[in-house]
């Protein structure tokens, strides 16, 4: 992720996080539970708040929850303290290391669109290696983003890659992963201009 990208949530962690906290993600969370293995082994990249790992634990998920903003771990520990022990920092696309053993299932909630195209590759191929044979991964990217300006960065700084649903199917394909089901959703801050794609996708 860029030091621009990183720098914006280093500096904004408290108040991203409350924002988080209140967004409604129930279309999000319904579709993360009907493709992912009930009770698996999951791996969270770019978890935020905190609120997608703690929901999907107190469905019965065993759930290692990071992100690449050391302050929003540090966030993490203070929105959900059940998590203490169930968040690492971790960089995206190199800190995805065999060391993280296998998962059922990974996701990452509004995190790719903040790399680079070569970055979102090396990340697919890493999260490739970490899932089990048929493993889920599950992701969501800007459909639409309104407010997104020039050379794919918005006033904040924060890089926003965007690609069309081909784009995305290929980019996985290429790394081994099926799109298997997708899913339009508004966005859960309810701004304008902004609607989500959601993928579910599985491990050839």
């Amino acid at each position: 992720m860029g030091h621009s990208t990183l720098d914006y949530y280093n500096q904004n962690a408290l108040k991203v996080a409350l924002r988080y906290e209140f967004a409604d993600v129930t279309q999000l969370h319904n579709f993360l539970l009907s493709g992912l293995k009930p009770g698996g082994r999951l791996l969270e990249l770019g978890c935020g708040s905190g609120r997608d790992a703690a929901f999907m634990i107190r469905q019965g998920f065993k759930v290692l929850a990071t992100d690449g903003c050391a302050s929003m771990v540090e966030q993490v520990k203070r929105q959900h303290p059940e998590l203490t022990e169930h968040v690492e920092h971790l960089q995206l696309p190199d800190g995805l290391s065999n060391e993280l053993g296998t998962y059922d299932g990974i996701y990452a909630v509004a995190v790719l669109m903040h790399l680079c195209v070569p970055n979102i590759e090396k990340t697919l191929l890493g999260v490739t290696s970490l899932l089990a044979p048929q493993g889920r991964f599950v992701f969501s990217v800007p459909a639409r983003r309104d407010d997104v300006m020039t050379k794919e960065f918005d006033s904040k700084g924060r890089r926003f890659t965007a690609l069309s649903p081909d784009g995305w199917i290929n980019l996985c394909l290429k790394c081994n992963l099926q799109i298997i089901r997708t899913m339009m959703s508004d966005d859960g801050l309810g701004r304008d201009g902004i609607v989500w794609m959601n993928y579910l996708t599985k491990k050839l």
